[in-house]
């Protein structure tokens, strides 16, 4: 029969039948000002007591289902949300105001809880950080970088397709126009070395079979002569022809993809050269495939905005239509009346 602390035990999770045994309970399940690890060990008195708990008495706590503080009470585990915040402004108060908010111990705890959580704040880059923590401090009313330096570091990230500039399709009180996020469209921008890949594999099979497959002997030789030339000098080769072949067909290629502001459709630009011909820098407009609305394409910002809704285009035709038919009606008219 099993004893109730044996029973607690099983819960906490599985332990080794001999020797020292420590079992951490989840920080979150505990406030910043009392957690700590309860350890457990093994009792080797040979009378089956099973573990006994070295914590000094003050709270008892199984699992996080069963958390208690110091006057007996159940603690409220916090939202991921609310831990985030915390993360993220013990993080500004010791780095720009040099008073930490918590002890080492407890930011530590808090990291792990995060990192235990899948959230991804945790291991951010410290740029990404920098850059929460601005927004955070900006949305109090204390911005700790200017507008200047916000959007500098926001174009940088965007660039580099972090998730913390990753917002959906959004309106512009100011501008008065929609916005949404684009990024690079690396599986298309893959397809873009095939012919370059084709051809270089093809000029490669035409040599070995105009040599008696003289190239096919040279990489069936005996290990590790055969292994060396193929990985570390035919392959490699093989990669950077196509690759500046590539180049040389699609100069400066770059394949961006967001959804329509307007209708949620993904669509695709181009930047970049095509052979001789110059293609788009910098901007680019497109048709939105679904609602007709003039998109256009930042390539440093990677933004897409609405230039012209779908209302609004048919309305400009509509009106250049009337205008034309109210000429040409002019038109008939004065003829009818001179004849």
């Amino acid at each position: 029969m099993q004893t109730t602390m044996q029973r607690t035990c099983s819960r906490v999770g599985a332990f080794r039948s001999a020797g020292l045994a420590r079992v951490a309970l989840r920080p979150g399940s505990l406030p910043l000002g009392s957690r700590k690890p309860i350890v457990l060990r093994a009792n080797n008195n040979g009378n089956g007591d099973g573990f006994i708990s070295d914590d000094d008495g003050s709270y008892n706590a199984a699992a996080e289902y069963c958390a208690l503080d110091d006057k007996g009470r159940p603690v409220k585990k916090r939202s991921l949300g609310e831990m985030e915040q915390d993360f993220l402004a013990a993080l500004t108060s010791w780095y720009y105001e040099g008073k930490p908010m918590m002890s080492d111990e407890e930011f530590n705890l808090l990291k792990d809880e995060l990192i235990w959580s899948g959230s991804t704040v945790a291991v951010l880059s410290s740029d990404e950080q920098r850059f929460l923590e601005a927004s955070m401090a900006y949305a109090r009313g204390k911005p700790i970088l200017s507008d200047e330096e916000y959007d500098t570091l926001k174009a940088e990230l965007r660039n580099k397709s972090s998730i913390v500039t990753a917002q959906g399709p959004r309106c512009s009180i100011r501008s008065k126009k929609m916005y949404a996020d684009c990024e690079p469209d690396y599986l298309r921008m893959t397809a873009l070395n095939i012919p370059g890949v084709m051809f270089v594999l093809g000029i490669l099979f035409a040599v070995d079979y105009s040599t008696g497959f003289g190239l096919t002997r040279v990489i069936e030789l005996p290990a590790p002569y055969g292994v060396v030339l193929l990985w570390g000098l035919l392959l490699p080769s093989l990669f950077v022809v196509a690759y500046a072949l590539t180049q040389i067909g699609f100069k400066d290629n770059l394949i961006l993809k967001a959804p329509c502001p307007s209708c949620g459709t993904e669509n695709y630009t181009y930047f970049g050269d095509v052979f001789t011909v110059a293609g788009a820098r910098g901007q680019n407009v497109v048709e939105c495939s679904n609602c007709k609305a003039d998109l256009t394409f930042d390539e440093y910002k990677r933004i897409v905005v609405v230039a012209e809704t779908a209302e609004v285009k048919q309305a400009k035709i509509a009106a250049a239509a009337a205008k034309k038919a109210a000429a040409a009606a002019k038109k008939k008219a004065k003829a009818t009346a001179s004849a």
